[in-house]
């Protein structure tokens, strides 16, 4: 007897089954999980806050300006009324002259 290789089927090596979840450990995953999360709230949390100064800023900006605004409207009618009475009074007295040298012409 001959121990030809030719002949003799190819030698396949078993699989191995290895545990594919050796390496995780749950607690721990859950640990970093917790820890992330939490890392991210805090800068949710900061962010939030600077938006929250940042605003209050620009608001007591906009009242400042929306009472200089009222201010300048307020300045603005008050001239207004005032020349309006003054050109009133100057028709008033420019018509009274008229109507007296109308009435010498007459």
């Amino acid at each position: 007897m001959s121990t030809d290789t030719k002949n003799q089927p190819p030698v396949t090596a078993t699989p191995s089954m290895q545990n594919p979840f050796v390496g995780f450990d749950p607690m721990t995953a859950w640990a970093q999980g917790q820890a992330q999360m939490q890392q991210m709230m805090a800068d949710a949390f900061g962010r939030m806050a600077s938006f929250a100064t940042e605003y209050a800023s620009m608001e007591s900006q906009f009242v400042a300006k929306a009472q200089d605004a009222m201010k300048n409207f307020a300045q603005l009618s008050a001239d207004a009324l005032a020349n309006g009475a003054q050109f009133s009074t100057q028709a008033r007295k420019v018509g009274l002259e008229n109507a007296k040298k109308l009435s010498n012409l007459a």
